[in-house]
């Protein structure tokens, strides 16, 4: 079995942007410029556009109300980002009797098909964790544009703040972090984590570590940049929410459960 996460393959789609225009979307790299312009709302759907939502069981999703989950989904909660709402959707848990036995040894007959479908949701889950990987890219992004674009306009001393080298610091530290995961999203991080030579799939692989580290470092330039706008950023706001959305999204589609790790989520990015 395959131990990475193929990057999903692009159908197109077009969003609508602010002022009724449209953007085109090529591709799940596209993704990010999407939701540094114009948000989460845009960006996740954009990626509905290009995918199925998909997610493991009893795993969840965040999207647009304009997004609809597959049947039987429960939704369990609504997030407000800085540019409107998502929608919290929980997909089923997988049924299983209670008290039931394992199956006796014979022929695989019927559950051949399941174990088929199941191999398929794991697939499509682990494309759209590559896409929300990709959203969450650009909303850090916008999160930073937001507080250089804040930070600019205060001064200390006469400086402004922006230049001050401790605020300096911060932002190119996420700056480096943003192109960290860019890098490991395009699969180019590792050679042993790309496609063999001989493989007929040649599209960029992410393995389930490569996610998990792309969540965290996500994380961190979040927050380190959430801290530059002091107590305002923590004031229910355009930052906040943003800020919150980022954090969200990280724990709903960041990485693959699995076992125990010291990802901030408190999972590691099993390898699927």
């Amino acid at each position: 079995m395959s131990t990475d996460v193929v990057a999903p393959v692009a159908a197109g789609g077009v969003v609508p942007e602010e002022g009724g225009a449209e953007v085109r979307v090529d591709g799940p790299a596209d993704l990010r410029a999407v939701a540094r312009e114009l948000g989460a709302v845009a960006a996740l759907t954009a990626l509905g556009g290009l995918l199925p939502v998909a997610a493991l069981p009893g795993e969840c999703v965040l999207l647009p109300d304009d997004v609809p989950p597959p049947d039987g989904w429960a939704r369990v909660g609504e997030v407000v980002s800085d540019v409107g709402t998502l929608l919290v959707w929980r997909a089923p848990r997988a049924a299983v009797a209670p008290g039931s036995a394992a199956p006796a040894a014979g022929p695989p007959g019927p559950a051949a098909p399941a174990a088929v479908e199941g191999a398929a949701t794991s697939a499509a889950d682990g494309a759209w964790r590559v896409g929300v990987a990709w959203v969450r890219t650009g909303l850090c992004e916008r999160l930073t544009d937001r507080a250089v674009e804040r930070l600019r306009g205060r001064t200390v001393g006469g400086t402004a703040t922006v230049n001050l080298p401790p605020v300096r610091l911060v932002l190119a530290d996420a700056a480096l972090a943003h192109l960290e995961a860019q890098a490991l999203l395009g699969g180019v991080a590792s050679r042993d984590e790309a496609p063999t030579a001989g493989s007929p799939d040649r599209r960029p692989a992410v393995s389930g570590s490569s996610l998990a580290r792309v969540t965290a470092v996500l994380d961190r330039s979040s927050r380190a940049v959430h801290n530059l706008f002091g107590a305002s950023g923590y004031v229910d706001g355009d930052a906040a929410r943003l800020a919150r959305t980022i954090d969200l999204l990280g724990h709903a589609s960041g990485t693959l459960p699995g076992r125990a790790s010291e990802t901030p989520h408190g999972r590691e990015g099993q390898d699927a």
